[in-house]
């Protein structure tokens, strides 16, 4: 019997290391949920260097519902004086699919937002993209640049983690109706919360499934 006690005491630890992966999975849902209950009135935002809007996918050459739903938000919060600068972070132009960031900066400019008010920043992921913002010239003043980052809601925590990894003063000013029911979007909440969980372990460039 003896021979087999190393094997058993193996088993009961593969289960603990199992049972309170669990836990913090569970965990980190629950603080998912709770940090995406966030004001999307213009006011509430807090004044920064910069209004950060990430990207989304791009559908015909035009923003698609994500896109546009963020594009919105940013203009209200510009419109309303919350910060002098945009910066568009997205990924770059694939084959018959235009540049987020180019997309969202001419809706913008569209729009009444004056072009040399608006900054682009082509990045791979939200995290890498973030980590450019606050060496942006006008924008950024080294580690602590305040900035109001629009995503969605259900991103804020992951993307208050990320953004403070870079070096950001961030609050998340989430698009208007992108916050839903959590049985709208589990597929969406199972990234976050594993993103959160992987990010707060090993760092949030690691875990870049969560800005998608």
């Amino acid at each position: 019997m003896l021979l087999f006690a190393p094997i058993r005491w193996a088993l009961k630890l593969v289960y603990f290391a199992v049972l309170a992966a669990v836990v913090y999975l569970v965990v980190s849902g629950f603080q998912v949920v709770f940090a995406s209950h966030l004001p999307t009135g213009a006011a509430s935002a807090r004044k920064a260097r910069a209004i950060v809007v990430l990207g989304a996918p791009v559908v015909n050459g035009s923003p698609g519902p994500d896109l546009t739903a963020r594009l919105r938000q940013t203009l209200r919060l510009f419109d309303a004086s919350r910060g002098p600068k945009v910066v568009v972070v997205g990924e770059a132009a694939s084959p018959g699919v235009g540049a987020e960031t180019t997309v969202a900066r001419d809706w913008l400019v569209a729009r009444g937002v004056p072009a040399s008010s608006v900054a682009t920043v082509t990045a791979p992921d939200a995290s890498t993209g973030l980590t450019k913002v606050k060496s942006i010239p006008g924008v950024g003043v080294g580690d602590g640049t305040s900035v109001i980052i629009v995503t969605d809601a259900i991103d804020a925590l992951w993307t208050n983690g990320a953004a403070s990894k870079a070096g950001l003063s961030a609050q998340v000013s989430p698009a208007l109706g992108s916050e839903k029911a959590v049985y709208e979007e589990l597929g969406a909440l199972w990234r976050q919360a594993t993103g959160v969980a992987v990010g707060r372990l090993i760092g949030y460039g690691h875990a870049t499934w969560a800005a998608h």
